[in-house]
């Protein structure tokens, strides 16, 4: 496995390959970024510019991962036996339909379920 420098550098580059930028990636990026999350989203938004994948881009998304992983202790092993290994987590507080609307994915939107807590 990369080190957190490595992988850092591979997202920045666009050369992660698409199969590994999966849930575990994406929290992975937040905690190494833990504190500073608009650097964790600008290097997302980065890999997603290199690898020509904006369709699947989320702002709300993202924000509801970047304020999950920093209200959590914990490492990557600790976090992924929480609530954030599960990846319907945000469907608790956005109903589909809003979740992936282009408003959401555009900028973020309040929930329309049930409000965030942490």
């Amino acid at each position: 496995m990369m080190d957190d420098a490595a992988f850092i550098d591979a997202l920045k580059s666009g050369t992660l390959p698409n199969h590994q930028m999966n849930h575990a990636a994406h929290l992975r990026l937040a905690l190494v970024f833990r504190g500073q999350p608009e650097k964790a989203r600008e290097i997302l938004l980065k890999y997603v510019v290199r690898v020509g994948a904006q369709v699947k881009y989320n702002e709300t998304l993202t924000w509801f991962w970047l304020r999950a992983v920093n209200a959590h202790e914990g490492d990557l092993p600790a976090l992924l036996r929480t609530q954030l290994a599960d990846t319907n987590l945000p469907l608790r507080h956005w109903s589909p339909e809003l979740l992936w609307s282009d408003a959401a994915r555009a900028q973020w939107v309040e929930p329309d379920l049930e409000p965030l807590t942490f």
